[in-house]
């Protein structure tokens, strides 16, 4: 199982090559999770403009990929990691960490975003660039 990040799904939705390329590759051993999809719409819903078909294209990028719940445990395994990076002077989104207690509540390790950064410096979490 690979969690797909918002920031890949957002550039599939905009078509861009990596993005397209790096989820056409691992297609079926994704998934990604409800904090991913509350990111995509907001991003939808805050434009002044956004486009006719947007929030369906969306949609139906959604309906082929199993979406992960923040789950029982989810809560106390976010406090933990953003209260451990916060005792090493790092940080990272609360939504970051939200992500990847889900991740490990499912026994997923390997994430693909371009956010390397915030998801590298958790414990356990493998960063797939593209």
């Amino acid at each position: 199982m690979i969690c797909l990040d918002s920031d890949c799904i957002i550039d599939f939705l905009r078509n861009k090559e990596e993005a397209v390329g790096v989820i056409q590759a691992y297609h079926e051993q994704l998934f990604t999770t409800e904090i991913n999809v509350f990111e995509v719409f907001l991003g939808i819903y805050l434009k002044q403009h956004k486009k006719e078909n947007e929030e369906e294209i969306a949609e139906n990028f959604f309906s082929n990929f199993d979406i992960v719940a923040f789950r029982e445990g989810c809560g106390k395994a976010s406090a933990l990691i953003l209260t451990g990076l916060a005792k090493t002077g790092k940080t990272i989104e609360q939504n970051d960490a939200y992500v990847a207690s889900i991740m490990a509540s499912c026994g997923c390790r390997k994430i693909i975003t371009r956010n390397r950064k915030h998801f590298s410096a958790i414990k356990g979490v493998e960063v797939i660039s593209y």
